[in-house]
């Protein structure tokens, strides 16, 4: 046995035991995962949920975001600053390879690696009036040029553009915010790139009412007689892209041609304060034979096992209620997953699913399994 999970009263608590060989002598050494898979639990992890883009398998890329949605019954404000601070902060976590969504419907809402969507409190789908605060740091990709850069927003509806200056400081790059159609927001604020620069960035966009999204940091190298670019505070959903057919760029190919460039991937690399990034790929291990028994007295016993070594948590939902937890992890990799879950209420209909991450934080959930419990 690898792993014995307890949840008393909404506690969860991790009792790790030695392995041992079938004659009783201790087998090789216990395997800990590189991550601590409890830092961000899949139940609560959104990666890429606006599209566009693949973290690969580099832990220190991407970008960090915090989600705020107004509550029911708010009065909409026309800022991103009012959206963070009237707004809900959500319990969840999100990570984006990069920032790039050209103008197009938005009605999907947040999709969780568990399976569903992010809700608001009372339960109803988020996908309109909410704010996402993005943390990166900014560098030059391989093939971009060392010099100067100016910057600009192309936003549906407002977002500002900050970068911290050498004092510690956020500096307002470029504003582009309330409400509006997808609009070019333009600064003269340059930043000096090179290929060890490395420059905190925030940047808070917000969307007003549902259907149209977009938002896009874009820039450009500074050269000799170069003008202010004459699409700046020009606005429209049908403008730079269709959202009506797969967002096809229309006069976004404008910019293109005039030297504009969106930020890609390999711009972003997570702030130091973030220890990695869980949205990586990774080898996925494969769950086969997840079995669920009811002990009786609130007790269940989930066992499966993984064609790799791989940490062991148990995913819970109380379908009479609603509510869901998913237990901590030892980290510990094993091939054979064992975990007890008590304090569950008889007579209440749960879901069970068996949640394992390798190594290299490949990620797998198992199928479902249900029963009511005696």
């Amino acid at each position: 046995m690898r792993n014995v999970i307890g949840l008393t009263l909404g506690f969860v608590l991790a009792i790790t035991v030695m392995a041992c060989s079938k004659d009783g002598r201790d087998s090789e050494p216990v395997r800990y995962s590189p991550y601590d898979v409890n830092l961000y639990a899949l139940n609560k992890l959104s990666c890429d949920p606006l599209g566009g883009g693949d973290t690969g398998e580099n832990p220190t890329a991407g970008i960090q975001a915090t989600l705020y949605y107004l509550r029911s019954g708010q009065t909409p404000p026309q800022s991103v600053a009012s959206y963070m601070s009237q707004g809900q902060r959500a319990d969840q976590f999100l990570f984006f390879s990069q920032i790039n969504v050209p103008t197009r419907m938005f009605n999907t809402g947040f999709p969780l690696m568990s399976g569903g969507l992010i809700s608001k409190d009372d339960g109803t789908t988020l996908y309109e009036y909410f704010a996402l605060r993005f943390l990166t740091t900014l560098q030059l990709a391989p093939d971009d040029e060392e010099g100067t850069y100016e910057l600009a927003l192309l936003s549906d509806d407002g977002a500002i553009w900050r970068i911290k200056n050498e004092n510690g400081n956020y500096e307002e790059a470029v504003n582009n915010d309330g409400d509006h159609p997808t609009r070019m927001g333009c600064s003269s604020y340059r930043i000096n790139m090179t290929r060890s620069t490395q420059r905190l960035m925030q940047l808070d966009y917000y969307q007003g009412p549902r259907y149209h999204i977009a938002v896009i940091p874009i820039w450009r190298k500074v050269g000799s007689g170069q003008t202010t670019d004459p699409l700046c505070g020009v606005s429209g959903n049908n403008y730079f892209f269709n959202p009506d057919n797969n967002s096809q760029p229309l006069h976004y190919n404008d910019l293109l041609a005039r030297g504009w460039k969106p930020l890609k991937a390999a711009n972003y690399k997570l702030p130091e304060s973030v220890i990695f990034n869980p949205c990586q790929g990774g080898t996925n291990p494969v769950v086969t034979n997840f079995v669920v028994e009811d002990q009786i007295d609130g007790v269940v016993k989930a066992t499966w096992k993984t064609d790799i070594p791989s940490t062991s948590q148990l995913r819970i939902v109380d379908l009479t209620t609603g509510a869901e937890q998913l237990t901590e992890s030892d980290n510990i990799l094993s091939t054979d997953h064992v975990v007890f879950a008590v304090a569950l209420k008889s007579g209440h209909q749960y879901q069970f699913q068996g949640v394992s991450i390798s190594e290299s934080y490949g990620k797998v959930i198992s199928s479902p399994v249900t029963m009511v419990l005696q």
